[in-house]
């Protein structure tokens, strides 16, 4: 397992011997520590010896430094002869400081006088088990071995700072995130455990490598893979209890009853569990205090599921069965989910696995989603013939779905998938569609193969949803024209669809309205929330997607906290309402407000499986360009092209590179904007909506900024033609600055004034700060400079206003005198002359090619040099070579 999960701290603890001879490697049980000792001995080419080691050795005085001293002694090394010191040890009865301090000395002095040609390894485990004296010798003995080719490495619990061991070279192991633990099982089965096995190992195991690799290696191969329901909680080996802190330390029988019950179940109602006893009470009081126990509303449970898992294999069958017997009783009256679950175990029926799985849909609606879990692993272990539960499989996976556990509803739609019924071989369809696009994002590339006239002739309502869902897919991949032509096709089954098609299919509907530029029956349907009975979340989000493409920002964040208050909270819904809220404030120029609500989405993303991870990173790097840190924007725009282009998402990347256009072109590096904005122009075709994918006044503003006016009129031109057909006041405005661009100076100063003087309190102050600082740019270029400065010094403020601190210092007006006249950027001295060369006809945009015609190499050359530059400006990308070079404003603008 070393070689899997650990192989970092290995190395570190080697390097560690290397330069001190000594190191300590701290590991509470179950960290992976003695894996890593084993590795270490596995791995050694020099001769090694373990010391062994016993608590009840260690009860007398230097007890464990006799036996270290031994264990050395056994090398014959040199003149090293322990004997007479291991004698006075015996006697010795003394642990003062002076007397430690004295023997340390001596031991110090012996392990000097050890002579090897080749080195040896001395494994020490459980030092921090010696006796005191003991370690105070050790711990002396190991600060003071640099340089000595004896090595000596120790193993410890967790140490406290007063610890004698504390002061000694050590690598710390600490409990192992979700994600690692995730990798670690994917490697120890070689890849065949499956999402939701792994996920269950996981949560078991805590953190724990070791316990990981213990609950994985027991079992069976068809539940690792999938294909049978788990035994939960997992079974761990007889001695897994050393992994749990304080597992050792019984408090009283009346507790040891009280957790044998709260093992029994996922979680347990306090008063079946603690009856009418105040003793138990108090009981329960002192196990939360500890921390093993925890409480949830009414329920309490384990606060560490590999403590239940430990506890639970201590008990006896006969005790499990009176303990369910009992609980069962209790949990008669008020508790019918708790009472299937125990007698489940004592009394089961044919139709337990059905009330199991209702049980678990309730369970999971309730936010108690791992109790739902294993109520559902527990009846399809019950059930022989698994044809009565397919539909509740198909309800629990949607509960699922909403609740952001995409790997179990996968799951057990995959256990649904094997029915005969058509109605449930769609539903758990349609249900997968949804699921790996909140996931990935992915459509299905053949629709035509998702459904066949069979399946319309039996299933009409199903198939019409299915195709409902898989334009939801589209419309929320912003591909408006295969949305419509999906909700063309469910059309033609309307007269089959159920109350929630019908609701959906309106909702998309709107929202593909919306994004035509009409509004009107989305303002309706806001405007009837407070009286319509519908409650689906996706329709309110939908609503509220629509009501923000239309401009109608307060109508959309009042329909998000409907949604919110609709119990979106910890759900997929939760998420997606984060984003909106963050691209609401992105269209309205709250930069700041923006940025906090990005941050906070990325600090609740879960480990399972991002959702919505196009929004999330696309969101994410926005708010880093917007607060100037390109180069912490670098790999997220890395995973982003990489994301976009595996689930096939043009408008995507369009949208990641009229980010990036805006960018470059408010930095002053217009030529490079141009590319970006081209390709966003090239990606975006099929949107006929400018107010969805904001980049025509950029590109034109480049445009003009690179004396390509003529290319500039013309994009104008088609610019008003599809405002006309979508219109909106963000498109209004920004036709008219770029109208303004085009026109002579003079002329074009005094209309960008009436411009300015024509915003309204409801439009975007970020817009204007943006207006403003190309007005600036007019004036200077006409000589006002003074005027360009007062602009400019307007903008900065409204900048500052909205929380856009970057681009309130890019705009300050002894910025942009800076950028016209720049200094020699020092970051350039690093360059040689060729390499310059090549770095002032990026900054101009030219591709490589271009730039190998210009200066008569070869484009192998150019790439070389390019390379090298990369490598010493400390960039990976063409854009990052480009925002280093623009932080020290040292070469012109194009």
């Amino acid at each position: 397992m070393h070689t899997l999960i650990r192989r970092r701290e290995l190395d570190q603890l080697r390097n560690l011997l290397d330069r001190h001879s000594a190191a300590a490697i701290i590991s509470p049980p179950g960290l992976g520590g003695d894996e890593m000792l084993m590795a270490l001995e596995a791995d050694s080419t020099v001769p090694i010896i373990r010391v062994p080691n016993g608590q009840t050795e260690f009860s007398r005085t230097y007890a464990g430094l006799e036996i270290v001293l031994a264990s050395l002694r056994t090398l014959k090394l040199g003149d090293f002869e322990s004997t007479e010191l291991e004698n006075r040890l015996k006697a010795e009865n003394s642990d003062s400081p002076e007397s430690v301090r004295e023997i340390a000395d001596e031991v110090t002095r012996l392990i000097g006088s050890m002579e090897s040609g080749q080195g040896v390894l001395v494994i020490v485990p459980a030092a921090d088990e010696m006796d005191r004296p003991s370690q105070l010798v050790l711990s002396h003995m190991l600060r003071r071995m640099a340089g000595h080719r004896l090595k000596i490495a120790v193993t410890t619990g967790a140490l406290s700072p007063t610890s004698p061991l504390a002061g000694v070279p050590s690598v710390e192991l600490r409990h192992l995130d979700e994600i690692r633990m995730r990798e670690l099982a994917e490697e120890l089965t070689s890849g065949r455990v499956t999402a939701a096995v792994a996920a269950v190992a996981v949560r078991t195991a805590s953190g724990r490598p070791s316990a990981l690799r213990q609950l994985l290696e027991r079992l069976p191969s068809n539940q690792v893979e999938g294909s049978q329901a788990l035994d939960m909680p997992l079974h761990m080996e007889p001695n897994a209890d050393v992994m749990i802190s304080g597992a050792k330390n019984r408090i009283g029988e009346e507790a040891d009853a009280l957790l044998d019950l709260i093992s029994l179940a996922p979680l347990s109602p306090r008063p079946a569990v603690l009856g009418a006893s105040r003793e138990a009470q108090e009981w329960f009081s002192e196990l939360e205090f500890r921390g093993t126990v925890e409480k949830d509303g009414v329920y309490c449970r384990f606060s560490e599921e590999l403590a239940r898992a430990c506890r639970h294999r201590t008990l006896s069958v006969d005790e499990r069965v009176a303990g369910h017997s009992l609980l069962a009783q209790r949990c008669e009256e008020g508790y019918p989910e708790l009472r299937h679950w125990h007698r489940s175990f004592i009394d089961a029926t044919d139709e337990t696995p059905c009330q199991l799985l209702s049980d678990a849909c309730a369970l999971v609606s309730e936010g108690l989603d791992w109790a739902g879990i294993e109520f559902a692993e527990r009846a399809l272990a019950l059930s022989m013939e698994l044809g009565p539960v397919f539909t509740q499989l198909n309800d629990l996976a949607a509960r699922l779905i909403d609740r952001g556990q995409i790997d179990f509803a996968l799951r057990y739609l995959t256990y649904a998938a094997r029915s005969t019924d058509v109605s449930v071989l769609v539903r758990a369809r349609t249900l997968r569609v949804w699921a790996e696009f909140l996931v990935h994002q992915s459509v299905p590339l053949r629709l035509r193969n998702q459904w066949s006239r069979s399946e319309v002739a039996a299933a009409p309502a199903e198939v019409a949803h299915l195709q409902l869902v898989i334009a939801l897919c589209h419309a929320l991949r912003r591909e408006t024209a295969e949305a419509q032509e999906l909700l063309d096709n469910a059309s033609s089954l309307s007269a089959h669809f159920d109350d929630r098609s019908l609701h959906l299919h309106r909702s998309l509907d709107v929202l593909l309205e919306c994004g035509r530029g009409h509004d009107a029956r989305a303002v309706e349907e806001f405007q009837g929330l407070d009286s319509t009975e519908v409650s689906d979340p996706v329709c309110l989000l939908l609503l509220s997607m629509g009501l923000m493409a239309a401009e109608n920002y307060g109508s959309a964040l009042a329909t998000l906290d409907c949604l919110d208050a609709r119990g979106a909270r910890e759900t997929i819904w939760d998420t997606q309402s984060k984003c909106v809220r963050a691209e609401i404030a992105i269209r309205r120029g709250e930069i700041g407000l923006a940025i906090a609500l990005i941050d906070r989405c990325a600090s609740q993303a879960t480990t399972g499986g991002m959702i919505r991870r196009d929004r999330q990173l696309l969101l994410r790097c926005w708010s880093l360009l917007a607060q100037g840190r390109a180069s912490d924007a670098e790999p997220v725009e890395a995973a982003l092209t990489a994301h976009a282009m595996a689930s096939q998402n043009l408008s995507l990347l369009a949208e990641l590179n009229a980010m990036q256009g805006n960018y470059l072109l408010r930095m002053g590096l217009a030529a490079e904007a141009v590319r970006h904005l081209h390709r966003c122009e090239e990606l975006a075709l099929s949107e006929l909506n400018p107010n969805v994918i904001r980049y025509e006044p950029d590109l034109i503003e480049a445009l003009i900024a690179t004396g390509r006016r003529e290319h500039a009129g013309m994009l104008v031109r088609v610019f008003h033609g599809r405002v006309e057909r979508a219109p909106s006041r963000w498109a209004e405005l920004a036709l008219e600055r770029s109208r303004i661009l085009l026109l002579p100076e003079d002329v074009g100063i005094e209309a960008m004034g009436r411009l300015l003087g024509s915003w309204r309190p409801g439009d975007s102050q970020f817009d204007k700060g943006v207006t403003l600082l190309v007005m600036a740019k007019r004036l200077a270029d006409s000589g006002a400079l003074a005027g360009a400065a007062e602009r400019a010094s307007l903008a900065v403020g409204i900048f500052r206003e909205v929380g856009s601190d970057h681009l309130a210092t890019v705009a300050r007006p002894e910025c942009t005198a800076a950028r016209e006249e720049p200094a020699r950027n020092s970051l350039l001295e690093r360059l040689s002359a060729d390499e310059r060369a090549v770095v002032e006809l990026v900054w101009e945009g030219l591709k490589n090619r271009e730039i190998a015609l210009r200066i008569f190499v070869s484009l192998r050359t150019v790439e070389l040099r390019l390379t090298s530059v990369y490598r010493k400006l400390e960039v990976t990308s063409r854009t990052g070579l480009i925002a280093r070079l623009a932080n020290g404003a040292g070469l012109p603008v194009a």
